[in-house]
């Protein structure tokens, strides 16, 4: 999911000093829960605005506010949101959104590319988690109302989250091929680390007709590990007999076959989810506590076990 600053919301002519670095830093706060694994937001933000330059009260720019902080987290945290931004101008040609407060340029990116605003909170009127707009189209000479949705506070992320994970299931119905799956792996599985051996399965192996089927699988462990503490892995917490561990006697007489190399650690893969379709559907993955994320070794058929010795894949 984006997030497009709403450059309505920046409105520093109203305010203290000191009330504008309070606003200033709960925007660096919303932006940086966003972009934590569980919520699902890309890490890059859209703007027309440099907000490595903005003015947060009158005659107080960032750069004066980057002087003084002494908190150094945070000076971190802003640092990690401007090398991410994307400026940019929103061409407005054919439509426009307008709200209480005026035309926003951001607001309507984010109607149109089905994202959110994220918002700086000097009036009230910006902590709304939905903005009631008006979208008027020019081709059409109609004015429809429409609303969008808008962060603006770390606490929305807590309260909305089963909300992200409706629209990620929504992001994830429209994937229907495996390389449209393939190129949206990073965005909707953050929790997951592919495996080669997974991603050319992607490329060459997984039928269209199983791609939706592995997509939900792969919701429900990107739900599980991404809100995981690194320790016990708990099979319980999944629909009855989705999850399953390789029998001792597997792992031990076909450890090769079970054993995949990441960067810096090699695995030897001891859980699978089964799914029904054309083959005896299995995605292989590893819990990895350290990291506190999945490894996704395989997608396919079932790895060797002593029931059948005979290779599927």
């Amino acid at each position: 999911m984006q997030m497009i600053l709403n450059e309505l919301s920046l409105n520093e002519n109203e305010t203290d000093i000191e009330n504008a670095i309070r606003v200033f830093e709960q925007f660096i706060r919303t932006y940086s829960n966003a972009i934590k694994q569980e919520n699902g937001f890309e890490r890059s933000i859209l703007t027309e605005r440099d907000l490595k330059s903005v003015q947060i009260a009158m005659g107080y720019h960032v750069s004066k506010w980057r002087n003084n902080i002494s908190d150094r987290d945070m000076l971190r945290r802003f640092i990690d949101m401007c090398d991410r931004q994307i400026i940019t101008d929103f061409c407005q040609d054919e439509t426009e959104l307008t709200c209480e407060k005026g035309r926003g340029k951001g607001l309507l990116a984010a109607y149109e590319n089905e994202a959110f605003c994220i918002s700086f909170v000097y009036d009230s009127y910006w902590e709304k988690y939905e903005i009631p707009c008006e979208y008027y189209s020019l081709a059409e000479d109609h004015t429809s109302p429409v609303s969008v949705y808008n962060l603006s506070h770390p606490d929305q992320l807590i309260e909305y989250s089963n909300h992200f994970l409706q629209i990620r299931k929504k992001e994830i119905e429209r994937i229907k091929t495996p390389q449209q799956l393939l190129e949206s792996l990073d965005e909707l599985f953050p929790s997951l680390i592919f495996h080669e051996v997974a991603l050319n399965q992607l490329r060459s192996e997984v039928q269209v007709c199983h791609v939706q089927t592995v997509c939900n699988k792969l919701l429900l462990l990107e739900k599980y590990f991404c809100n995981w503490d690194g320790k016990n892995f708990d099979e319980n917490a999944f629909p009855p007999k989705s999850v399953s561990p390789q029998s001792k006697e597997t792992l031990k007489r076909f450890e090769k076959e079970h054993t995949f190399s990441f960067p810096h650690e090699q695995i030897t893969v001891s859980y699978h989810m089964r799914y029904t379709g054309n083959i005896p559907g299995r995605i292989y993955f590893h819990p990895a506590g350290e990291i506190r994320k999945a490894y996704i070794c395989s997608l396919t058929t079932k790895l060797r076990t002593v029931s059948e010795p005979k290779m599927h894949i």
